[in-house]
């Protein structure tokens, strides 16, 4: 009987610890498409770098509210910050709400063209 106590709690202890870094995953994922998105937009206004990163949240599932996005462009900085929630099933039928913080801060560089 403690035998199947013990094997029950390790079964809890790797289902949470695969869910939270699934979670986790996702998000790195996220970032890193944003990233691509603040990179290679640099001729995009705001609203087309919002657009892609609403775009790369839907292809990941990730459930993103269109005004939790802003962007801003700051000297040669483009800084994109989005928030969600998402729900990391720590154990069977028990979610636990996993708030998202997203910070990207690329620098851009544009050449002039020479005339």
């Amino acid at each position: 009987m403690k035998t199947i106590i013990k094997l029950l709690i390790a079964a809890l202890i790797l289902h949470a610890t695969w869910r939270a870094g699934a979670a986790y995953l996702r998000f790195y994922e996220f970032k890193d498409d944003v990233t691509q998105v603040a990179q290679f937009g640099t001729n995009q206004n705001d609203n087309q770098l919002r657009d892609g990163v609403i775009d790369a949240a839907k292809r990941l599932d990730i459930a993103l509210d269109p005004d939790s996005v802003s962007v801003k462009r700051q000297n040669h900085h483009i800084i994109i910050e989005a928030t969600y929630t998402g729900q990391v099933e720590l154990a069977p039928r028990y979610f636990y709400p996993w708030n998202a913080k997203l910070h990207v801060d690329v620098l851009t560089l544009v050449l002039q063209q020479a005339k």
